[in-house]
């Protein structure tokens, strides 16, 4: 099947994705996410691209680049190749260590940028490894609120900063904002997110109600605040009207009428 061309950002930047094929672990140690980050440096220091933000988990990476669509594919696919010998001969492997070519979107928006960017930062929270950004070593927050150097440019973090009115202040709050937008993520994981997404909404309906989260209480529950609920999960979980029906325990006709008001 032949790949799908990538499309070529207005703005120049790009979220792109490395994932461990067969989602196995990419990063067993850490002195591999330093081989992988000396990689990027290299591409970075050749102006082949431009960072604006990483976060390395054990199994995929996030990266907000700017660059020629061209280059990037080039200096992306040389990452891959040098540190995938590199994991090769150590482990006395063979075959791919990243599955297939790195997945990527264009940024498009000023706002879709600074979201990209929280989205990367707090990658971490999101998979419950820690609770606050800080507190990763792995991710380029703590180079831009001053707590180690950083492999991405002086002139780019300016560039980002100058977005919070040059506050890093406003940047740190920022990244406590929720936001409910998806982005560019494994399968697997878009779906336990959204099925995460649509609990969390089912429980603070029944705790504002009920001050409990016994999910038996929707058995008891009123028709216009099932309906509240209803409206909720469809515009912010993106789960199909048949399983917000199983998980409200109600008809899919009941989800599709609501739908169309």
């Amino acid at each position: 099947m032949p790949r799908s061309a990538r499309m070529e950002s207005p703005t120049g930047y790009y979220h792109a994705m490395m994932r461990g094929n067969n989602r196995e672990a990419i990063f067993y140690k850490n002195s591999e996410k330093k081989y992988f980050l000396e990689l990027l440096k290299q591409q970075v220091d050749n102006e082949n691209i431009s960072l604006s933000a990483y976060c390395l988990m054990d199994n995929h990476v996030h990266l907000l680049i700017y660059a020629n669509l061209q280059k990037m594919s080039e200096a992306l696919k040389w990452i891959n190749i040098k540190f995938a010998g590199k994991y090769n001969y150590k482990y006395q492997r063979v075959g791919h260590v990243f599955q297939g070519r790195f997945k990527s979107e264009i940024i498009d928006t000023e706002e879709y940028f600074l979201q990209v960017i929280r989205y990367i930062h707090n990658n971490p929270i999101k998979a419950k490894i820690t609770a606050k950004a800080q507190s990763y070593e792995w991710s380029s927050y703590n180079s831009y609120i001053g707590n180690k150097n950083s492999i991405i440019k002086a002139a780019e973090m300016q560039k980002v900063i100058a977005l919070f009115s040059n506050s890093i202040k406003n940047f740190v709050n920022f990244h406590f904002e929720e936001d409910d937008s998806e982005f560019l993520e494994i399968k697997e994981d878009l779906l336990k997110e959204r099925e995460e997404k649509a609990q969390q909404i089912i429980k603070r309906h029944l705790l504002e109600r009920y001050a409990s989260t016994d999910l038996e209480g929707l058995l008891g529950l009123e028709k216009d605040i099932k309906e509240n609920i209803i409206k909720e999960m469809i515009s912010k979980t993106r789960l199909t009207h048949r399983r917000i029906a199983e998980l409200m325990n109600v008809s899919r006709g009941m989800v599709h009428n609501i739908a169309k008001k």
